[in-house]
């Protein structure tokens, strides 16, 4: 099959099938509640900044949209479907590849149209004087969403990479939730040894880099924002080719 065959099959598995749509949703009420409640009980005179607001994107929204990529590959090991797969296509590397490609797009226009509705949404809730910065004529407000959308993009392929490696469902959800939202922030947060690790935690460098504020503290950068978007990039190229690695050498 040439690449544009198996990327439109690709398409038409994700478009099919039920959890693309209840994960949306799920990643769509966490993301716009957040900035709901932090419209509402906005206080003081310095106003809410769109990188504020997009805080439920940025933690809640892109790792849901990440466990969805890894379920593109975990759930055709379940089901037995990624043998017929690789029988139509015998070109795995083409697979995993488009599969990435599919999450990714996926992943990055809606975490973008994400970051804009929770926009809208703390503007809705909150107080005119708490607003000035959230206007959508506002290129504070792109830059947020075109970085938040970009972030997405690598942790889809982050998503997709880690469901080849484990195959299972179960093991890849609890590995991509735990890494961002429980380790790192744990290991960033200890005392003297967080310092000195912080600055190379991958999920730290993709918060860094997006300006979206998490519990992670202020570190000395070896390197700036394009730095740490570079880094996190590494990580997840790193991560996608054992993931091609692994699955050319194991049986489907």
């Amino acid at each position: 099959m040439t690449m544009l065959a198996v990327l439109n099959a690709e398409r038409i598995k994700l478009s099919t099938i039920r959890s693309p749509l209840w994960s949306a949703l799920l990643a769509a009420v966490l993301s716009i509640g957040v900035a709901a409640l932090q419209g509402a009980a906005a206080y003081g005179t310095a106003g809410l900044a769109p990188e504020q607001v997009s805080i439920g994107v940025a933690v809640f929204g892109v790792p849901i949209l990440m466990i969805l990529s890894a379920m593109v590959v975990t759930g055709e090991y379940r089901t037995g479907m990624m043998r017929t797969t690789f029988a139509a296509t015998p070109n795995r590397t083409m697979v995993l590849a488009v599969k990435a490609v599919v999450a990714a797009a996926l992943s990055s226009v809606y975490s973008a149209a994400l970051v804009l509705a929770a926009v809208v949404m703390a503007r809705l809730t909150s107080e005119p004087l708490q607003t000035t910065r959230l206007s959508l004529t506002d290129s504070g407000v792109w830059r947020v969403a075109g970085a938040v959308a970009l972030y997405a993009a690598l942790a889809a392929v982050l998503g997709v990479s880690v469901g080849a490696l484990l195959r299972h469902t179960a093991g890849a959800v609890a590995l991509l939730l735990l890494w961002p939202l429980v380790v790192e922030p744990v290991v960033g947060n200890l005392p003297n040894f967080g310092t000195e690790v912080g600055p190379f935690l991958p999920f730290v460098n993709a918060f860094i880099y997006t300006d979206v504020p998490w519990l992670f503290p202020t570190y000395v950068m070896p390197w700036g924002p394009v730095g740490s978007l570079v880094y996190f990039a590494v990580i997840v190229g790193a991560a996608a080719a054992a993931a091609v690695i692994v699955v050319n050498r194991r049986d489907a």
